[in-house]
């Protein structure tokens, strides 16, 4: 019986361990199902599932499959990128999830400063962009990735390598400073652009209006560009790696003349100035050296290169648990320029960590840039325009004895220019290191405290080597330019330490929410420099300063510490979502002002009504599913000025002679203002945001109004007052003011399996100059001049009241004086004036031509600019389009005022002469330096700089399930792009996009040449 027994409990042990595993595998299963978009009903490769409250997850396949083991009652987390995450209980073994576009959902959540808001929440002028935007652009440059993509920004690109885009937020800022917007990376300011790569952007958010930048006091007088880098979220571990390697194609250009040609014109060109004389009595400048009549040097096919091989490769590993997340990322761009000697190289990594638990959320970010820049013969176009044909073919490979010169000081200068442009080194390495640290805390429900610590530094070290090279002249004589050849060495160090510490508290009430927010920031930029040079290279493979031998000058500074302290404040307040409020106030303080204007106080105000969310709207709902009113009113600072104008400089280094003896002596070449202070800005803005059939089509626009009070300009000061000629001193002089419209379409939709999205943008600036203090109707900027080397022959650009800063002030003319009646009426103004010159208006009537008689002729600025980018996927094909527009500008073309100044220009042929006289063309009588008819500051040189441009065509295709499952990997694309392939324009120069700043803005003065790109490349994740 007791056997029985013990049997009979080992067989029910054994039932109930089969029970218990029973009932485990029971719960544990497998659960499969698809992930698709509630929009289009396509699947999404790619999404993460996760099981809430473990590190248990997966990523769904290329046609959103999933599978995951899971039990029942389990909460299972459906989440992608630009997708509303979804919760879901497990409650079946199959389980298909829809998941909800936030680009069509008012939650979605969008930066501000110091915090974020949900979409709907937004009162002031906020644009976005997110990663997909610019993914397709194979640029180092974000500004570049960003033209024509959001409304109230003017971005122009930079062709050259390493070349940083300008970029003005509604309209011109400052006169006398920068005019660059705020950059703010994952929430610490930095200075300047950060030249982050467009592979680490996440999102950008571009505060536009006074009332959203007003948080940033003095920093955000330019607008602020918030940028959000790639973070990790939870799942298993995905990588993504994109490749791509393109050519780059040039083309355009000016026509120069060849020998026979330059000898027939230099035939003309004396008989201008000798009429009467035998042609065989010319010299010609061949008489000295014969040889020039065997040249015929063309320096265009030594200078630009074809295919110019561009690589750029970016890998990315994110994942993580629910606690602890990362996004590591490397990139590898390196491109080489069209122009000989030009390149650029960057290698970056970044990693972003952030942990979220319980009331703590941490995040910290560390990044490393390496750049190389070789400038090379980036400057040489100019050179190139004025070298002769008769001039020697140079072989820059092989340079290793003396060179043979005209004997004539404007050879020898344009041969010495040429070799100092073409085959010298002039390259800079810059290593950057940046660590950003975040520390958030919940004190109480809607109670936290945060404290954020950033430090960036950046170390650069430019050299400059000039090589050894002899000329000699044909008689054999020394024209004494080796002498030339030298080493400079230049380096910075550049740094900033950035402390912030906020409270934040929100909290409801019933249908009332309100938040509020106080912070204060301490932030402090260094700046070390110095500059070491040397002359008498003796052997050009020793490229340092010991291996020359005089003349050593060495030089540091300007150093400086510039320091920001702010303390800010900000409400925001909303009844129901429908009426919203946000204030804030910022108090800045800065040591670019004298102890009693330091301080800067900056308020600003911004209401927003949803009207859509009204009862009476509910009729309309279905068709205007959204529409909000915004205004809103700021007051930003700016203090973009060099540090230490309220206070005077005395400089060593004016030594002078006395009783025969040189003597150390300093000069103040620099005057203090001590009253100096905020130059301030006060923007209003009126907007709306509308939305119809559930957000299929979007439209924003804003109409803005910006004065500004007390603008910082340098003043020149005349040669009474002493000092170095030419010194300023910096006083608060100006009113100006900004206006404009901004519009912003957005349409997304379907065609059976064809899905398309579309965005357009539409924007006007008038920028005007109200008051100015100084001489003359108006002031010429410190601009350099359209021509190189001859600033008094070429300067146009002004600041005049009634006209946009740096606008070009010209001598219009009226054709030549080619018939004696013409000739004797322009003697009247000229008496100097001789058959075929160039025929000056008169336009103040005076009798006289003078400065006086400069009229308005248009700047560099765009009336308009217009913005189109269209996105369409089939199945596994993709397709993406963007155009833009820059319209109502002018240009000034220097390349071929150089040209013709210098007389190298193929149409000079066909200029007035005794041969011919019906010509349209004036006579050559002379350079842009000796003669009137070829100046840089006519109207001659005056073309319509408007273009439209196809900045990039991108045609993809993304493998099949079957193929990529084989390989193990989730997606493998294929594609094949086009940047640049299009550029529709009246313009006869390389490019219509020309920058500049404020002085130089639309002087083309031989930029550098813009080139078509094309590239093919593959990404894949796994």
């Amino acid at each position: 019986m007791k056997s029985k027994s013990n049997t009979s409990h080992f067989l029910l042990m054994l039932l109930l361990v089969f029970l218990c595993n029973f009932t485990t595998h029971a719960q544990e299963v497998i659960i499969q199902g698809i992930v698709k978009s509630s929009d289009d009903n396509l699947p999404i490769p790619g999404a993460t599932v996760m099981v809430k409250g473990s590190k248990n997850g997966t990523v769904t396949n290329f046609d959103g499959e999933y599978s995951i083991r899971a039990k029942t009652g389990d909460l299972l987390t459906f989440s992608y990128i630009g997708m509303m995450t979804k919760n879901v209980t497990v409650n079946s073994k199959f389980m298909n999830v829809s998941l909800k576009s936030k680009s069509q959902d008012l939650d979605e959540v969008v930066v501000i400063g110091y915090g974020t808001v949900k979409k709907k929440e937004v009162t002031g002028a906020v644009s976005s962009l997110k990663s997909t935007d610019i993914e397709n652009f194979v640029t180092p440059d974000l500004g570049s990735a960003m033209q024509g993509q959001i409304s109230g920004v003017n971005i122009v690109s930079s062709s050259e390598p390493g070349g940083a885009s300008e970029i003005l937020i509604r309209g011109i800022t400052s006169v006398s400073g920068s005019n660059t917007p705020l950059f703010v990376v994952d929430g610490v300011p930095q200075e300047g652009d950060p030249g982050i790569s467009p592979n680490d952007v996440e999102s950008i958010d571009v505060l536009k209006d006074a009332a959203s930048a007003a948080i940033y006091g003095t920093r955000g007088a330019a607008g602020v560009i918030l940028i959000t880098t790639k973070q990790g979220k939870a799942g298993v571990m995905q990588v993504r790696f994109d490749g791509s390697i393109g050519y780059e194609k040039l083309k355009g250009g000016i026509d120069l003349m060849n020998t026979a040609q330059q000898t027939y014109f230099d035939l003309i060109y004396n008989r201008n100035l000798s009429p009467g004389t035998p042609d065989d009595q010319f010299a010609l400048n061949l008489d000295k050296t014969p040889s020039g009549f065997q040249n015929d040097s063309k320096l265009t096919d030594i200078l630009f290169i074809d295919n110019a091989k561009t690589q750029n490769y970016n890998l990315n590993l994110s994942g993580g648990s629910k606690d602890l997340t990362y996004s590591i990322s490397t990139n590898l761009y390196d491109k080489t320029g069209v122009v000989r000697n030009t390149s650029f190289q960057r290698f970056n990594t970044r990693a972003n960590a952030t942990y979220n638990k319980g009331k703590w959320k941490i995040n910290a970010s560390v990044g490393v840039y390496q750049e190389q820049t070789s400038k090379g013969a980036s400057g040489a176009v100019n050179q190139l325009l004025k070298y002769l044909p008769t001039q020697p073919s140079i072989d820059f490979d092989n340079l290793d004895g003396p060179i043979l010169s005209e004997d004539n000081a404007q050879a020898l200068n344009s041969l010495a220019n040429v070799l100092g442009s073409f085959n010298n080194s002039d390259i800079t390495k810059s290593a950057k290191s940046l660590i950003n640290f975040n520390l958030g805390y919940d004190l109480a429900k809607g109670l936290n405290v945060s404290t954020q610590i950033g430090f960036n530094q950046s170390n650069s070290y430019r050299k400059r080597f000039v090589r050894y090279q002899p000329i000699i002249f044909s008689t054999g004589a020394d024209s004494g330019r080796a002498d030339n050849s030298n080493v400079q060495n230049d380096a910075q160090i550049k740094s900033s330490l950035v402390w912030t510490s906020a409270i934040n508290y929100k909290n409801s009430i019933g249908d009332h929410n309100f938040g509020l927010m106080a912070a204060y920031s301490r932030e402090q930029y260094n700046t070390e420099q110095f500059s070491a040079q040397k002359f008498g290279v003796l052997d050009n493979a020793v490229q340092v300063l010991n291996g020359t031998t005089n003349r050593p000058e060495v030089s540091s500074g300007p150093d400086e510490v510039r320091k920001l302290t702010g303390f800010i404040t900000r409400f925001q307040y909303d009844y129901k979502g429908k009426y919203l409020i946000s204030s804030s106030v910022r108090r800045d303080g800065s040591t670019r002002f004298g102890a009693k204007n330091r301080y800067g106080t900056f308020p600003s105000v911004a209401l927003a009504w949803n009207v859509s969310d009204e009862d009476f709207w509910s009729k309309m709902k279905n068709v205007v599913n959204n529409f909000k009113i915004r205004l809103s009113s700021g007051t930003v600072g700016n203090e973009s000025i060099p540090s230490y104008q309220y206070s005077g400089n005395i400089t060593p280094g004016y030594d002078y002679v006395f009783g025969g003896i040189l003597n150390y002596g300093l000069a103040q070449d620099a005057y203090s203002n001590p009253l100096i202070k905020w130059e301030t800005s006060k923007q209003n803005n009126i907007g709306i945001d509308l939305g119809f059939f559930k957000n299929k089509l979007t439209l924003s626009a804003e109409y803005y109004d910006t004065s500004k009070d007390g603008m910082l300009f340098p003043v020149t000061l005349p040669g009474s007052a002493s000092g170095e000629d030419g010194s300023t001193v910096i006083y608060n002089i100006g009113d100006m003011t900004n206006s404009g419209f901004e519009l912003a379409l957005g349409y997304t939709g379907k065609i059976n399996k064809l899905n398309y999205r579309m965005n357009a943008t539409f924007t006007t600036n008038q920028n005007v100059i109200k008051k100015i203090n100084g001489e003359g109707s108006y002031l010429f900027t410190d601009d350099s001049g359209l021509v190189s080397g001859a600033k008094a022959d070429s300067q146009v650009t002004v600041l005049a009241e009634g006209h946009e800063a740096g606008a070009f002030y010209l001598f219009t003319t009226d054709g030549i004086a080619n018939t004696a009646e013409k000739l004797a009426a322009y003697q009247k103004v000229m008496p100097t004036a001789k058959i075929g010159d160039l025929i000056y208006k008169d336009n103040n009537s005076d009798g006289a031509i003078t400065n006086a008689d400069r009229v308005y002729a248009g700047s560099g600025l765009a009336k308009y600019q217009i913005g189109y980018n269209l996105n369409l996927d089939y199945k596994g094909f993709d397709f993406s389009f963007n155009l833009y527009a820059a319209l109502g500008q002018e240009i000034m073309n220097g390349a071929k005022a150089t040209a013709y100044g210098y007389g190298r220009s193929e149409d000079l042929l066909y200029a007035w002469s005794s041969a011919n006289p019906d010509s349209t063309i004036p006579a050559f009588r002379g350079d842009i330096k000796s003669h009137s008819n070829y100046k840089g500051y006519t109207d001659q040189w005056l073309e319509d700089g408007s273009y439209l441009r196809v900045k990039n065509i991108t045609f993809g295709y993304s493998l099949p399930k079957k193929v990529v499952s084989s390989l193990g990997i989730s997606k493998f694309r294929l594609y094949v792009t086009a940047q640049n392939p299009f550029t529709f324009t009246k313009y006869t120069g390389f490019d219509p996009e020309i920058g500049g700043g404020i002085n130089s803005r639309g002087l083309d003065k031989g930029n550098y040449p813009l080139a078509k790109f094309y590239l093919v490349g593959m990404n894949f994740n796994f």
